[in-house]
C-alpha cells in the first residue's frame, strides 16, 4: 500500500500553487518555496496556457505585461527574470527542489503568520471600509489524507485508470482559506460608501471542500472545484447599501 495514494500529484499541486512577491512569503512557507529553476517552467506554462495559478494577475501587473494580445517571447523573458532574480517566488504544496534560504537574504526576515496573529495588528486600531484579502491557504492534511485514501479504494473499480488522473480522486479533500480585512486602495475609494465596516486587521477563515458541481463552461456541464468559491479579494457590502 505504500506510496499507492500519491498526494504529490500534478493536479493536487497545481490547485495549491501560488506566486507572490518576496515580501509576501510567510516564514511558514519557506520550506515550500520552489527553486527558481523549476518555478520558471511552471510560471511560463501559466502565462502561455492561461492555467490556474493564484497570484498570477498581480504578477502580470508587476511585470507590466500587455493585456488583450498573445505574449511575445520578450514578454515571457522579462517576466521570468523576476522569478530568476528572487523577487517573486512560487509556493508549492510539494516543491521539487526547495530553495536554500541562505541564498536569499530577504527571506531570512520573513514574517510569521502565528506571530502576526498573536501580536498587535499592523493596521490602525480603527474600523473602516475595506475588503477581505486572502493571505493564507492551508491544506487540512489529516482530513484530506483520509479522503484520498477512501477515494483510492473506490478507484480500484476503474480498471486501467491511473489514480490521481481525474478530479473525483480528490473528492471531499479540504483546505482552510484565511482572509484579512484591509483598507481599500486608491482606485477603490469610490466603493467606500457601499462598503461594510470592520476593524482593520480582522481575520476570517473559510473552509473549502473539493466537490463536483455545475459549471456552465464545462463540456459535461459539471466540473470539480473548491466550494464555496472564495476570490483572492472580496468586497463586502454594508446592510442597506442598495
Amino acid at each position: 500500500m505504500e506510496n499507492e495514494v500519491d498526494i504529490d500529484s500534478s493536479l493536487w499541486r497545481n490547485s495549491m500553487d501560488r506566486i507572490c512577491e518576496w515580501r509576501d512569503v510567510w516564514k511558514e512557507d519557506l520550506e515550500r518555496v520552489e527553486d527558481p529553476f523549476f518555478a520558471c517552467s511552471v510560471v511560463q506554462r501559466a502565462l502561455l496556457e492561461n492555467t490556474t495559478l493564484r497570484g498570477l494577475c498581480d504578477f502580470q501587473k508587476a511585470c507590466d505585461l500587455p493585456l488583450g494580445r498573445p505574449l511575445l517571447q520578450d514578454d515571457i523573458w522579462r517576466a521570468l527574470k523576476l522569478v530568476e532574480d528572487g523577487r517573486w517566488f512560487l509556493i508549492r504544496e510539494q516543491p521539487i527542489s526547495p530553495i536554500d534560504v541562505s541564498r536569499y537574504p530577504r527571506l531570512r526576515w520573513a514574517e510569521s503568520k502565528l506571530d502576526l496573529l498573536l501580536s498587535e495588528s499592523k493596521y490602525p486600531e480603527a474600523d473602516g471600509p475595506g475588503k477581505w484579502k486572502t493571505f493564507s491557504i492551508d491544506t487540512d492534511l489529516l482530513w484530506s489524507g483520509v479522503a484520498l485514501a477512501a477515494n483510492f479504494l473506490t478507484s480500484r473499480g476503474d480498471e486501467g485508470r491511473l489514480f490521481s488522473s481525474e478530479g473525483k480522486d480528490y473528492a471531499n479533500t479540504r483546505r482552510l482559506v484565511s482572509q484579512r480585512w484591509v483598507p481599500l486602495g486608491e482606485k477603490e475609494r469610490s466603493f467606500a460608501r457601499l462598503s461594510a465596516t470592520h476593524r482593520y486587521g480582522d481575520v476570517r477563515r473559510i473552509t473549502q471542500n473539493y466537490v463536483q458541481a455545475d459549471d456552465a463552461w464545462a463540456i459535461t456541464g459539471e466540473s470539480w472545484h473548491w466550494r464555496p468559491v472564495v476570490p483572492d479579494e472580496e468586497y463586502e457590502y454594508r446592510i442597506g447599501a442598495y
